[in-house]
């Protein structure tokens, strides 16, 4: 009888881990514009659709564990879009928007999908689909590092 509670407790205690590991959910673009702008970070934002395996992969194996980490907490500031909700969220311009219009916005129709945009929303880099599950990480952190010099220079820049 013990041996089945303890098996019980075992299994929920795992759920309950996988639960935790969440993406911020999009609301307030405008708001997150302005942390951009202060804190010199770009915005990643991660576009997937609820029955897509390889999003599910990605968001639980790279980007849950990337927002927990402070390094990663200091260089960008991601944001989860589910391309088939219309719930509603500011965007850029601080118009409300469904999240299904603002992936049209960015014509995002392959899954998942991950850009990195500057306080404007414009576009500083972009991965579609999973190239390479080994080197996926990888693959974003050089994506990250190559967007946050662009909006460097960006930020930087004189008229």
């Amino acid at each position: 009888m013990i041996r089945y509670g303890l098996l019980l407790l075992l299994l929920f205690s795992n759920f309950s881990a996988a639960e935790e590991l969440t993406l911020p959910v999009a609301k307030d673009f405008l708001m997150d514009s302005q942390k951009v702008w202060k804190q010199k970070t770009p915005i990643l934002i991660m576009f997937s659709i609820p029955d897509c395996g390889y999003c599910k992969k990605i968001k639980e194996d790279v980007l849950s564990p990337m927002a927990e980490m402070p390094e990663y907490q200091k260089k960008i500031i991601i944001r989860h879009i589910d391309a088939q909700s219309f719930d509603e969220i500011n965007n850029f311009y601080n118009e409300e928007v469904s999240h299904n219009e603002f992936a049209f916005k960015y014509a995002v129709n392959f899954f998942p999908t991950v850009i990195l945009v500057d306080n404007y929303g414009a576009t500083l880099g972009k991965i579609v689909g999973v190239p390479s599950d080994e080197y996926y990480w990888t693959d974003l952190d050089e994506v990250i590092e190559k967007s946050i010099k662009k909006l460097h220079q960006r930020m930087n820049a004189e008229l």
